[in-house]
């Protein structure tokens, strides 16, 4: 393994006659630092060239999080000495390439369903120095892997193809014969390289104009340890070096956030329960004091990977937390007891030596003792991004695990952040003899959108009766699609785009491709709340599309949601009794710096025919 034949897995041709814009379009950007950041190669480090096989690129994931590590091993702060990366191995392009070249009509093969093109690449073998990399890597790792695509294009400013390729966890039992582990692990390989042409990568790359890619591959043991029958870190979340969505202006755009969830982190890439901290005042919380929203917005289930099993899967700390009490010396650092009662109930603390759940009671992550006794981690995580955002010369986040008992943090992966929001100046009009319908006063984004022919909202009430979740998603889907090329803005009850159906409406991001603005709007009696989605891929796909956001609270001082304006209107009903399609002309006026969005109506006509 290493340097082959003096090629560099550095930039491709294209990335390295790239240029690198200043000024509006990334505020804050300095071209010199960030030109550096994109030519920077591995291979020129003899702490990480020993760590990659083959030649061509090692991708955008493989790259950056190699160029973090150099920069913290390179970093005076000792903080930062507490921050590692997994034992991993990178496999460059070249065996890509390798596979490509068995496939006899690649053309023809891309026309095929998903199933069809695996099965082609299944069938084809990788190089031998691939297979004698990952024998030796397997030889030394015997906990859980996972392999993580690692593809070019995804080393970008722009575009991350979040969760448009492939990652695979194996569980990689030590008791499994070596050669039985390599190929799975082979198998997964040639899975994600089968992925580059599957259809939803394809119509993102021709979406955005990209042609074709080049995968490499991560090898990484999994963030975590034992604990009885369970593998899984303590903590896991991603975390961002600039905050644009504040919730309040306590906060300061370059202050930082993380979000954060017990166990593994695959779940704080999704729209469900997770705590967001801002780094310089850990202990608010967006979804304010009262218990009740503390408790409906708190994790309860978290993933690991499963002795038993053998694979990732999710549990509930209410029905396992007696099993994983005994590994977890300040387990009650994250987690508190919730009571119910008439005025919206109580948390109490957790033993250290144990508790009683009595009935009616629950068991949940708030994370309310670890935010005020943990400055340490989070003046580390500050420094760790503020470190990436210098040195990459842009906004920079990360993806980590964090072990409290060896006050470690472990980086999974780093790479330049892109915001949409913040690139230009706002100005918001008189509003005075213009309808406003829906007002907001925290976390929007940054935009302009007028004119806009159609307004899609999902009445609460009905919603709140609806078991069949999914059938609502599937109907906004459908308006979608009938559009035929119209945009609109959606407003619907909770977090839009959410993992849980209860918190708010399930939709795919693939349903809402023709939406200008998305309004959540919270009903803290029916347990609706809207929600920061930093790190999530639902977050990413909107600011790669500049999809604006509001949330809205009903009842909130300087907010507004004037249910009478969408009872009173003209609408045509969707496919489901709950979606309402308003058309006419809609404008979104919002502005990131003062905290202010505004949705306004300036028309409404007569509903159209043809919704159903």
């Amino acid at each position: 393994m290493g340097k082959n034949d003096g090629q560099s897995l550095g930039p491709t041709p294209s990335e390295a006659s790239r240029t690198f814009p200043r000024g509006p379009e990334f505020p804050g950007t300095d071209e010199t630092v960030t030109e550096r950041y994109f030519q920077w190669d591995p291979l020129d480090d003899p702490d990480f060239a020993h760590l990659i096989i083959g030649k061509g690129s090692i991708g955008g994931k493989g790259r950056s999080l190699l160029f973090a590590m150099a920069k913290l091993r390179d970093s005076t702060e000792e903080t930062l000495k507490r921050v590692v990366f997994p034992p991993s191995l990178f496999i460059a392009t070249d065996s890509f390439d390798y596979v490509l070249r068995q496939i006899p009509d690649l053309e023809e093969l891309k026309k095929e369903e998903p199933e069809v093109i695996e099965y082609a690449f299944l069938q084809a073998k990788l190089p031998s120095e691939v297979s004698e990399g990952v024998l030796k890597f397997l030889e030394k790792i015997t906990d859980p892997i996972v392999v993580r695509s690692s593809s070019v294009l995804e080393d970008s400013l722009k575009y991350s193809f979040a969760g448009k390729y492939l990652s695979t966890f194996e569980f990689n039992d030590g008791e499994t014969p070596l050669e039985e582990r390599a190929a799975e692990v082979e198998r997964d390989i040639k899975k994600i390289y089968a992925r580059t042409f599957f259809p939803v990568a394809v119509a993102y790359r021709t979406k955005h104009g990209l042609g074709n890619d080049r995968m490499g591959i991560i090898l990484m043991r999994v963030a975590g340890k034992w604990r009885g029958r369970y593998y899984y870190p303590t903590m896991a979340g991603v975390g961002f070096s600039r905050y644009y969505r504040r919730w309040t202006t306590r906060i300061r755009s370059e202050d930082g956030i993380i979000r954060l969830v017990f166990g593994m982190g695959t779940t704080s890439t999704k729209r469900g329960y997770a705590r967001t901290f801002a780094l310089t005042l850990p202990c608010l919380r967006p979804e304010g004091q009262n218990p009740f929203n503390i408790m409906r917005h708190a994790q309860e289930h978290f993933q690991v990977i499963d002795r038993e099993q053998k694979s990732l899967v999710t549990v509930d700390v209410k029905r396992i937390w007696k099993d994983i009490f005994p590994y977890h010396s300040c387990f009650p650092d994250y987690a508190q007891i919730y009571s119910p009662d008439d005025d919206g109930g109580y948390f109490t603390p957790m033993s250290r030596h144990g508790s009683s759940i009595k009935t009616g009671e629950k068991v949940c992550f708030t994370f309310e003792e670890f935010a005020c006794r943990s400055k340490h981690f989070f003046d580390r995580m500050k420094k760790l991004l503020a470190l990436l955002d210098r040195e990459m010369g842009v906004p920079a986040d990360v993806e980590f695990a964090y072990h409290p008992s060896e006050d470690l943090v472990e980086i999974v992966q780093a790479r330049p952040l892109w915001l949409s929001e913040q690139t230009h100046s706002v100005t918001i009009p008189d509003l005075e003899n213009r309808k406003v319908v829906l007002k907001a006063d925290r976390m929007v984004t940054h935009g302009v959108k007028e004119n806009i022919p159609y307004l899609v909202y999902v009445d609460h009430h009905v919603y709140a009766q609806e078991t069949r979740f999914h059938d609502v998603a599937r109907g906004i889907g459908t308006v979608n699609d009938t559009l035929k090329g119209s945009r609109f803005i959606l407003v619907a009850p909770g977090r839009v785009g959410s993992s849980n159906p209860l918190l708010g409406v399930p939709v795919q991001y693939n349903e809402i491709t023709r939406c200008s603005c998305i309004v959540e709007v919270g009903f803290p009696k029916e347990g609706y709340m809207p929600e920061l989605s930093f790190g999530t891929h639902f977050f990413t796909d909107l600011e790669i599309d500049g999809i604006l956001y509001m949330p809205v609270y009903e009842g909130a001082k300087n907010n507004i949601f004037d249910e009478s304006f969408f009872d009173s209107s003209p609408y045509a009903l969707g496919s489901h009794a709950g979606i309402r399609i308003y058309s006419g002309s809609f404008s979104v006026y919002t502005d990131g710096d003062r905290n202010f969005g505004v949705v306004v109506a300036d028309r409404v006509d007569e509903p159209e025919n043809g919704w159903d």
